[in-house]
């Protein structure tokens, strides 16, 4: 008892060590009763945490311990922001813009109904709604990779909760402006220019930001002298002092930060996974710090609010992504998968409530209600959030699928339906200016690509029968064989061997120290796409998700195998 008297007295490097030590113990403890890992982990943190033995968890160690939590998040918006890169999401972003809007709209609607209802005023329940529509990054992200998870609903989940966070912290600074103008001066109406002005501020500032700390260290990790992994280390450890300093979001600097990253040139893309050593310590102390900092006894003192919160946001955020998803014509598979997917909140709700704490212009009593709640329901959501996550994962069928495959090109940012050319070699050019605009193909031009690929296709149609063309051709050097996937259903002719125009068009791009594999990936895909089920449904699909669907159905998966 002595030891836990005087826990606050404790060395940070101490208290570190106990979480990771209860994180590791309590995600082996999962493990072992198959819950997720990351429900482990923060349940570790509750057994060491005040709630509990009481080991650690005091206000000042609290405090000490903040620099490593915003760490981990920022390390976890940079790589949420390397996943929106244009060539991963640029035949996806109806379904990802409208199931953002959706369940963002209807998570707030739905709660500051839910707070009226309930006899709560209107600035309480307008900041309620809008810290509501906050998902947990970091928790996501850890599920996606425990789960393996990898495919066209992992790509819209992920670019659904950083756009979800974007809104989230603009709402939320227009929301306190409201509410801090109408303590001030009774009313809100003359301010609203104030509150577009500090949101475009938040914005734009962490935009400028992000994108310029992203060129620099574009430029530097070029040069052979400067060292990739201390040069992101560095550059993240600035960013997040710089915005504090200017009074910025440090997950919206970072996530813009990754979005450079991802978007500009295959040697800075490189570097989002530079800090990959880090992350399995950075995410058990995270989630095992959040634990500790679980407010059980604030969910105790709210009660019923705390519950009327925590249902009111998996009800709007249920039916608003599913709305999205529908509107967005995305398939079923990911619209009802997606509405359960959303419900975890943790280190940015938490991080809204120290921001609207430190705000003099709100009065205390709004401040202390509006934060017991959202603690309160981050404690319901940290805790049964994941297993909604990990269950959507599982039902998508994207589960244990972040693996390397046979044909691995084959995804959904790589396909092209309602190919439209005036004959073979004007389909050949649109696909090698497609498969350029896709990947990083930065060691040869597109009219040598295109060259090279009308030379080989001159030797020998490419044409297969049946409907089928693979062209292909060859590059001197490059990480990995590349291609793309053009549908015509007009049909184009290709001198096929049947005499048949061609409706299902794949190029292929190879290294020349790759033809071993290069074969192997020819004989698949011709053994593929011959199969006459898979070909009539490529051929009717309506979007590049429909053809992934195709792709990754029971009838495909025997030709395009895992290679584990």
């Amino acid at each position: 008892m002595e030891s836990i008297i005087h826990s606050g007295h404790l060395s940070p490097f101490l208290v570190v060590g106990i979480l990771i030590l209860a994180g590791f113990f309590g995600g082996w403890v999962a493990k072992l009763i198959r819950l997720p890992h990351v429900t482990g982990n923060i349940l570790g943190g509750v057994l060491v945490g005040p709630a509990c033995l009481g080991l650690i968890g005091t206000h000042q160690q609290l405090h000490d311990l903040q620099p490593l939590s915003t760490f981990a998040m920022s390390l976890v918006a940079v790589s949420i922001g390397g996943h929106l890169s244009y060539r991963r999401i640029h035949n996806s972003l109806r379904r990802i813009v409208s199931i953002s809007l959706f369940e963002v709209g209807f998570c707030v609607a739905t709660v500051i109904a839910a707070a009226r209802l309930f006899g709560m005023d209107w600035p309480t329940t307008c900041l309620l709604g809008a810290i509501s529509a906050s998902t947990a990054p970091a928790t996501t992200i850890a599920l996606i990779r425990e789960s393996r998870a990898k495919g066209p609903f992992v790509k819209t989940l992920i670019s659904a909760v950083a756009l979800n966070n974007i809104l989230c912290i603009l709402l939320f600074v227009m929301m306190r402006t409201f509410v801090a103008a109408y303590f001030d001066s009774g009313e809100t109406a003359g301010k609203i220019d104030d509150a577009l002005i500090l949101s475009a501020y938040h914005l734009l500032g962490a935009l400028a930001l992000g994108l310029s700390a992203g060129w620099i260290s574009k430029t530097l990790v070029g040069r052979p002298r400067f060292h990739d992994f201390s040069t992101i280390l560095l550059a993240i450890m600035l960013l997040d002092g710089l915005a504090a300093y200017l009074q910025l979001s440090p997950l919206l600097v970072n996530l813009f930060f990754g979005v450079f990253l991802g978007n500009s040139s295959e040697v800075a893309e490189k570097q989002l996974t530079t800090l990959m050593p880090l992350e399995p310590i950075l995410y058990v102390c995270f989630f095992t710090l959040a634990g500790v900092s679980l407010h059980l006894d604030a969910m105790l003192a709210v009660g019923l609010l705390a519950l009327l919160y925590a249902g009111a946001r998996v009800l709007g955020k249920s039916i608003g992504a599913a709305l999205g998803g529908i509107a967005g014509k995305c398939s079923k598979r990911i619209w009802q998968n997606m509405s359960f997917a959303l419900y975890p909140q943790s280190g940015i709700a938490i991080g809204l409530v120290i921001l609207l704490g430190n705000d003099a212009d709100i009065p205390a009593e709004i401040k202390q209600v509006v934060s017991a709640i959202v603690l309160a329901g981050v404690t319901i959501a940290e805790i049964a959030g994941p297993f909604c996550t990990k269950a959507a994962l599982a039902r998508s069928g994207e589960a244990n699928r972040d693996r390397q495959r046979l044909v691995e090109f084959l995804a959904e940012e790589f396909i092209v339906v309602d190919l439209k050319a005036a004959d073979k070699w004007d389909a050949i050019r649109q696909l090698v200016a497609f498969l350029m605009r896709t990947h990083r193909v930065e060691h040869i031009s597109q009219e040598e690509l295109y060259q090279s690929v009308v030379a080989r296709e001159k030797d020998m149609s490419t044409a297969m029968g049946r409907g089928i063309a693979i062209p292909h051709g060859h590059t001197e050097k490059g990480p990995a064989i590349q291609g793309v996937m053009g549908i015509c259903r007009n049909g184009i002719d290709f001198d096929a061997p049947d005499h048949e125009t061609v409706k299902v068009i794949m190029l292929i791009v190879t290294p020349k120290d790759k033809k071993d594999m290069h074969l192997k990936v020819l004989s698949s895909l011709s053994a593929m796409v011959r199969n006459d089920a898979i070909r009539s449904r490529l051929i009717a699909a309506i979007s590049p998700e429909d053809a992934m669907e195709v792709i990754e159905s029971e009838e495909a998966r025997d030709y395009n195998y895992f290679l584990e």
